[in-house]
């Protein structure tokens, strides 16, 4: 089955956790020692929570035992560890499933910290901070919470009490104060998923990936409880997922900054309040349900406009997808804003990177090594749980932008025609044409039939050809390509397999959108059609995925290709003005080749766009390899790569701009670059620069040359984004799942 994005899969962008803007996980998870360096999450702390230290002063538990006994625990097990007087840093054995008797009392100055096994808490009561401080909780599973009470608990070696019926929350805060919930994964339970009520404040509730319920989240206890006037609660870096119905949160009283999360799903609301709370959101990203009744963000609860219309309520930065919307109250006034806000807002557009890896982290010591000493990395456990490529709107991807965010983008398939950007920001396509269906997956190189893509692409008008059902298409001789044609894949799941592919020959305004290349084989020593009246015959082709040779006027756009014959896409023979965007490539030695020879001076010319793409696991080399000409190589990101990407020969101008480079592990192949043929007395004289790259992995970029504007001039296209965008930019790079009246994700 091909996945969604399609390539839910393919990619987990949490792995890729440093440089993201998540000042959290930028904080500690760059650290390849982490596990050696547990405390230092203490200091990672942001928000209304930043100064809760947790066990950080205290030695470090582990549990080994999963069982639980609410009055006598054994030495061991969780609650035997949080009831503790003195601080503790808790840590587990291994991984398990610890099924609670009744609430988990915690004790002060107490961090659960999940990292480095798989731990949940499920089936039973869960957590209770009541009228304590200083608890950090990170890195756990909490779901299918249940009530407890009637019944005496343990809450600290010393004392036991008579508990009352609880409600069921996964986490329930109490009267406590600096409070930090972070990386944890929370879905039905029986109340609330995380309530903190009874004069709690001094709470950060950051980076925990909601789903499947209902009432998410309370933060205060009652119209009436007025203690909870000074509540401070900071609610940051989430992301509110699939199945959630409101609360997200519900608040009374106090002062609630909700900043940076990804609102992906809710039934009635998003973020609900009564008895005057002070709610200042910030660079939030909201998804609205297709139901027109439930597109409004904000719920005023039991009072009438007269009333809420005094509440401060406001809005900054926010971005509003699919007819979502806000309603602002209150005066504003700076002065009680200041005590709702907790930390400077990321840019919106952000949202999908620093919120990649909400949810518990699957923390685990690397199979290889880094300068002969082993080392532990962490990365979500959640890659099938959401597709980042879905959250399409708004991800600073100036292409997606443009056309995707548009849920009948099928009756405005030409749309796409003016999204293009780089070199090949001109190339029509089909647009000025009809529509063509492909209905038939067969092929015959001279004599094609009506319905087929051969038949369709040889045609002397423009057309934009579309596809009526899922296809595998095994073509017999390369493709060819004539003038003003879009080959668009949405709505189906093309494959162009097995057989030659496809090849821009001396033509130009060609679009190919949305369509899987792969296992591509030589073609050649035959005739092959390429115009309704012209046949001619082949020599032996390449087998690349895409050859354009003396092409202008192209854009490749969301493919995903892999494990050609020679080169993914090759561009050669004096073509031009090109734009390589947004594709998923993978599994392949030499990826792409831009300059047919070092001879070849038509080249000279030649100008290539490589934008928004994902060159991951699996790949060699040439990514790209350049000859002559100007190549704007800007905000991709770099996985993978076993020797190097970037190289070139024959002085070609290489402008590399806001991309994210993350080095293998070989210290052999740290480099980013590679001069070919050359000495370096020659190759110093090159323009090749790199402007805002981000370096990870000890990954470094080989300048050269003068670099005089005007060289760089021509190999500048588009204005690069920050590097930090690019996960959510390349988050749906690749071919795209879209069907009739839903965002292609």
């Amino acid at each position: 089955m091909v996945s969604r994005s399609i390539n839910a899969s393919r990619r987990n962008l949490a792995f890729l956790s440093c440089g993201t803007g998540n000042p959290i996980d930028d904080c500690w998870r760059c650290d390849p020692s982490w596990e050696k360096n547990r405390k230092r999450l203490a200091e990672c702390a942001i928000g209304f929570g930043k100064h809760a230290i947790g066990g950080r002063d205290g030695k470090i538990y582990v549990v080994t035992d999963p069982g639980d006994h609410p009055v006598n625990p054994k030495p061991g097990t969780l609650r035997y560890g949080v009831i503790q007087e003195e601080p503790l840093w808790i840590i587990f054995k291994r991984d398990m499933v610890i099924k609670l008797k009744q609430e988990l009392m915690m004790n002060s100055f107490k961090t659960i910290d999940g990292r480095g096994a798989n731990v949940h808490i499920a089936g039973g009561p869960c957590i209770t901070i009541q009228y304590v401080t200083n608890i950090i909780i990170h890195g756990i599973n909490i779901h299918d919470c249940k009530r407890g009470g009637n019944v005496y608990v343990r809450d600290s070696p010393t004392h036991y009490g008579w508990r009352t019926l609880s409600d069921g929350d996964g986490v329930s805060i109490f009267g406590g104060s600096h409070v930090w919930v972070d990386h944890c994964s929370l879905s039905n339970c029986r109340d609330g998923l995380i309530d903190a009520i009874h004069g709690s404040t001094a709470i950060t509730i950051s980076n925990n990936y909601m789903t499947h319920h209902n009432k998410v989240m309370l933060l205060g206890h009652s119209d009436t409880f007025t203690r909870d006037k000074n509540m401070q609660v900071t609610i940051a870096f989430n992301h509110f997922g699939e199945g959630l119905v409101q609360r997200m949160p519900r608040c009374r009283h106090g002062y609630f900054h909700v900043v940076n999360n990804d609102y992906t799903q809710w039934k009635m609301y998003a973020i609900g309040g009564s008895a005057a709370p002070t709610i200042n959101s910030q660079g939030n990203r909201f998804l609205a349900p297709n139901d027109n009744t439930f597109k409004e963000v904000t719920k005023r609860e039991d009072a009438p406009q007269s009333k809420w219309k005094n509440w401060n309520w406001r809005s900054t930065g926010d971005l509003m997808l699919n007819g979502a919307f806000f309603t602002a109250s209150g005066g504003g006034a700076s002065s009680s804003y200041a005590r709702a806000s907790s930390l400077a807002a990321k840019p919106s557009s952000l949202v999908s990177s620093i919120t990649a890896s909400a949810g518990s982290l699957r923390c685990r010591k690397a199979s290889h090594t880094l300068k002969g000493a082993s080392f532990f990395y962490c990365r979500s456990i959640n890659g099938s749980r959401r597709n980042l490529g879905y959250f399409s709107c708004g991800t600073g991807n100036p292409i997606d932008d443009c056309w995707r965010c548009d849920p009948i983008w099928e009756r405005n398939r030409k749309r796409l025609a003016n999204c293009a950007i780089g070199f090949g920001k001109h190339a029509i396509g089909g647009r000025d044409g009809k529509l063509y269906v492909v209905t038939d997956p067969s092929d015959h190189p001279v004599n094609p039939k009506p319905g087929t893509l051969r038949h369709a692409v040889i045609q002397q008008e423009p057309l934009w050809i579309i596809f009526k059902h899922d296809m595998v298409i095994k073509l017999h001789m390369d493709l060819l390509v004539n003038s003003y044609k879009t080959i668009d894949g949405r709505g189906a799941n093309i494959h162009l397999a097995g057989g030659p592919c496809i090849k821009v020959h001396k033509k130009t305004n060609i679009i190919i959108h949305g369509i899987h290349i792969h296992d591509c084989k030589r073609g050649g020593s035959g005739y092959v059609r390429d115009s309704p009246n012209r046949r001619s015959w082949r020599a032996r082709s390449g087998g690349d995925g895409i050859t354009i040779f003396g092409g202008s006027h192209v854009w490749v756009d969301h493919c995903s290709l892999s494990n050609c014959f020679d080169g993914l896409i090759d561009v050669v023979h004096g073509s031009t003005a090109i734009t390589i965007s947004n594709n998923y490539m993978t599994h392949h030695n030499k990826v792409m080749l831009l300059g047919h020879s070092d001879s070849y001076a038509d080249d000279k010319n030649m100008q290539v766009t490589i934008a928004f793409n994902h060159f991951g696991e699996g790949l060699g080399g040439r990514m790209p390899r350049c000859r002559f000409g100007y190549f704007h190589v800007v905000n991709n990101d770099y996985t993978h790569w076993l020797h190097y990407a970037i190289g070139g020969s024959s002085s070609p101008t290489i402008f590399s701009q806001g991309n994210r480079f993350l080095a293998p592990d070989d210290d052999d192949h740290k480099e980013v670059t590679k001069h070919f043929k050359s000495s370096k007395s020659e190759w110093r004289k090159w323009n090749w620069r790199s402007d805002g790259d981000l370096m990870l992995n000890g990954a470094f970029f080989t300048p050269s040359g003068a670099g005089a504007t005007a060289r760089y001039d021509k190999a500048s296209s588009m204005a690069a984004r920050p590097p930090m965008l690019v996960p959510s930019m390349t988050a749906g790079a690749g071919a795209l799942r879209c069907k009739r009246g839903y965002l292609c994700h």
